[in-house]
């Protein structure tokens, strides 16, 4: 397994979509520099942590992602479309799940960038010290609850494409914040799941907004449920979809 994760680091190294995954970060670093001039702090809420918390698992993320995972699905197109993995006799699942266990890792690496640019910019726009523990925490939860959309976002783009793959992300986002995110079912979707994360643990509404006092979307026990719910979808998708995935390289 560790020759295949290898080869799909070396496949990856220098695409645009790794420049892609770790220049999403630096924007919320940009938009501090512009909201410093404009945003005033209210209260305890930082209307910057909650741009960077709303619209980064709203749009950057999934949408960010589901390019990235077209990307690679492309590059592999363009080489001979898995012809070799299959003259030489390679495994097709292994190539399946070091692609995934690679986009974890860059994804990581993504979210320790927008831990970094919260606190950061958090100290530029409002000049104090964030709950850092917190954003770390909001942060990997998020994280956690994206991971289901590798495997989904890989077999879409291997069977329709990049727009359709980003345009479903979209669509999906869009139906979860209105639809599930604010309610008991957030958990039916992984788009759900990660904007109703900073609901509980930053008091960040869906649609962005400051969340009132009192309101049962700061009940932190959903988060448990976010985290078990993501776990399974990633593990289910990911074992799924390698037959999918196979089947559609071997037509």
């Amino acid at each position: 397994m560790i020759e295949y994760l290898k080869a799909e680091r070396l496949k990856m190294k220098g695409s645009i979509s790794i420049q892609l995954l770790l220049f999403i970060p630096l924007f919320f670093w940009l938009f501090a520099i512009y909201t410093s001039l404009f945003v005033t702090e209210s209260g305890s809420f930082n209307a910057y942590l909650a741009l960077i918390f709303n619209q980064w698992p709203l749009v950057f993320l999934p949408i960010g992602q589901a390019i990235a995972c077209s990307i690679n699905i492309s590059l592999e197109k363009k080489s001979g479309n898995y012809k070799s993995i299959i003259s030489n006799n390679l495994s097709l699942s292994r190539t399946w799940y070091s692609k995934i266990i690679n986009m974890v890792g860059y994804q990581l690496l993504s979210s320790i960038i927008i831990i970094v640019i919260s606190v950061g910019g958090s100290l530029f726009t409002f000049n104090e010290m964030p709950n850092v523990l917190n954003i770390i925490y909001t942060t990997l939860l998020i994280t956690l609850a994206f991971l289901p959309l590798l495997p989904f976002n890989f077999v879409l783009s291997q069977y329709f494409g990049t727009i359709i793959t980003v345009i479903t992300n979209l669509f999906g986002a869009l139906i979860s914040v209105v639809w599930l995110a604010p309610y008991s079912t957030f958990w039916l979707t992984p788009w759900g799941n990660m904007l109703r994360i900073p609901a509980a643990t930053m008091g960040i509404h869906p649609n962005g907004t400051q969340i009132e006092p009192g309101s049962p979307l700061l009940d932190s026990s959903v988060l448990g449920i976010s985290i078990v719910s993501s776990f399974v979808y990633f593990v289910l998708l990911s074992i799924l979809f390698t037959v999918v995935f196979k089947k559609k390289v071997m037509e």
